[in-house]
């Protein structure tokens, strides 16, 4: 890429620039709508309308490239996985940018319901709570670490699929569970009082436990072609290790939270 230098532009804007045959973004030569060399649009001059379209579809293809790949994830997380391990990448959105889009949304809903902040605390309690909930944000990633480690234990030996596609469907998995805890959060938006959180952190971890167990064990049986009878005590293995590593990671990982942050308020 060779952008333009600066004293090389023309002092005003005008048609006759942008209608040559030379991309304004690389300077190459354009030989069609696009550009072969940097892959940008032949560029036209700016107005109301082409800031307008653009925007547009900048935010029509988000929308609907985010909202057709979470569909397709609902319907078959681990069909989808193996489909992009197989070579299927331009048929999917990447795994890591639907888990950055569900982690942002996910902890601006934790924000907006106050679901961590801690009702009637003092003012020492909230600094210490505040840099928790700094050093917590990295827990949302935790149960990707369950998904890797149970599938790899359990399946690699007959899979022959390698750490990084077994990652891949891992975070993939992982982008479902937190969008099931988005939703889970989603009528706390509407009915916000103390006695509904009080309930709804008490409960919650039990029946989101529950479904994202259930999730992840329907993303292995497809993933990994398994029959759902034949195969039920190593679907069932898988379970088990997923829940248990769940809890045992975020465990050792708020461990480590807590005593960060008490070195950190005593200093």
């Amino acid at each position: 890429m060779n952008p333009i230098a600066l004293a090389a532009l023309p002092t005003q804007p005008h048609a006759a620039w942008q209608d040559a045959s030379q991309c304004r973004n690389c300077q190459a030569t354009l030989t069609g709508a696009y550009c072969s060399t940097c892959g940008q649009k032949k560029a036209v001059r700016l107005g109301t309308h082409t800031v307008r379209t653009e925007a547009w579809g900048n935010l029509r293809w988000f929308d609907m490239e985010m909202v057709r790949s979470a569909w397709r994830l609902v319907r078959r997380p681990g069909n989808v996985a193996r489909e992009y391990v197989m070579g299927a990448r331009q048929s999917h959105v990447h795994p890591l940018k639907l888990l950055l889009t569900a982690l942002g949304l996910h902890l601006l809903l934790l924000t907006q319901t106050q679901y961590l902040t801690p009702q009637g605390a003092s003012q020492e309690a909230l600094r210490a709570f505040e840099l928790l909930r700094t050093y917590s944000k990295g827990s949302f990633s935790l149960g990707i670490v369950a998904i890797f480690a149970s599938a790899w234990t359990v399946f690699r030996k007959r899979c022959g699929d390698n750490a990084t596609e077994i990652l891949t469907l891992a975070i993939y998995v992982h982008f479902l569970a937190i969008c099931l805890q988005a939703c889970n959060q989603l009528p706390l938006l509407a009915w916000h009082s103390a006695e509904v959180l009080r309930w709804h952190r008490h409960w919650s971890p039990y029946y989101m436990n529950a479904l994202q167990t259930l999730v992840v064990v329907v993303a292995f049986r497809q993933f990994f072609a398994l029959d759902g009878r034949r195969h039920l005590h190593l679907l069932a293995l898988a379970a088990v290790l997923y829940s248990a590593g769940k809890w045992a990671v975020a465990q050792l990982y708020a461990r480590l939270v807590v005593e960060l942050v008490m070195w950190q308020t005593s200093h």
